[in-house]
């Protein structure tokens, strides 16, 4: 995703709701020269993200909301926002944000989870579809072409939209569909603690957890996407 933002030697990169700071600091490895900033809305994360990483040169940490940010108009070069932007209670309101902070010719991406189409919204709140928003804490999403329609009215160009889906959230199930079958069986249970001792604290009640939200995510998979989207504002 670092790739798609194009940065150059003497960008300055908003990295919005960074967490504990982690994809701030790859991204400072990447281009030391760049000066870069991660903003996160929890104070805690950000004080995780001083004590981890915040002990070199062009790198910082504050807190902040993604919906309001606090920096002048056009200071930034390059924002991104990755596997976030689904919290947030008002994405337009951060798109006006990010459009806002930007300087002209400036790169916004984000990557998120995204309805295929409008009409699989109507998939928002079957049984399986609560499951996965309970797990990951979202209320909606928006769809692929109302992420494209939004960002336009914000002022924003579109330059690409990726479906990434087939690199990591289809592994990451598979991986899971693997884990599921072998622990609600015992033969299975069996062979992960002899590969690893640490899944005798899962119950068969956990597995059967593990197989329900398996089974959720594969539903909410049909009608989403994980999607990448690089914006510019000319």
């Amino acid at each position: 995703s670092v790739d798609l933002l194009g940065i150059g030697r003497r960008h300055k990169v908003l990295d919005v709701a960074c967490g504990r700071g982690k994809s701030s600091f790859i991204v400072h490895c990447l281009f030391p020269e760049a000066t870069v900033v991660g903003v996160d809305l929890l104070n805690d994360n950000v004080q995780v993200a001083r004590t981890l990483f915040d002990q070199v040169d062009k790198l910082s940490y504050v807190s902040g909301d993604a919906m309001n940010l606090d920096f002048p108009n056009e200071s930034f070069d390059r924002v991104m926002c990755l596997e976030a932007a689904f919290h947030f209670p008002d994405r337009a309101q951060f798109l006006r944000e990010a459009f806002r902070v930007l300087r002209p010719g400036g790169r916004l991406i984000v990557v998120d989870f995204a309805w295929n189409t409008d009409a699989d919204r109507k998939h928002r709140d079957d049984p399986e579809t609560r499951v996965v928003r309970g797990i990951w804490q979202w209320a909606d999403l928006f769809s692929v072409p109302e992420y494209e329609r939004v960002a336009g009215d914000s002022g924003f160009h579109l330059l690409s939209s990726c479906d990434w889906s087939h690199r990591v959230t289809r592994p990451i199930q598979k991986l899971f569909h693997f884990l599921s079958t072998l622990g609600n069986s015992d033969w299975g249970r069996r062979f992960l603690l002899w590969k690893n001792p640490l899944f005798r604290s899962f119950s068969h009640a956990d597995w059967q957890d593990v197989a329900v939200a398996v089974r959720a995510h594969d539903h909410v998979h049909r009608y989403s996407k994980y999607m990448a989207f690089v914006f510019e504002k000319r």
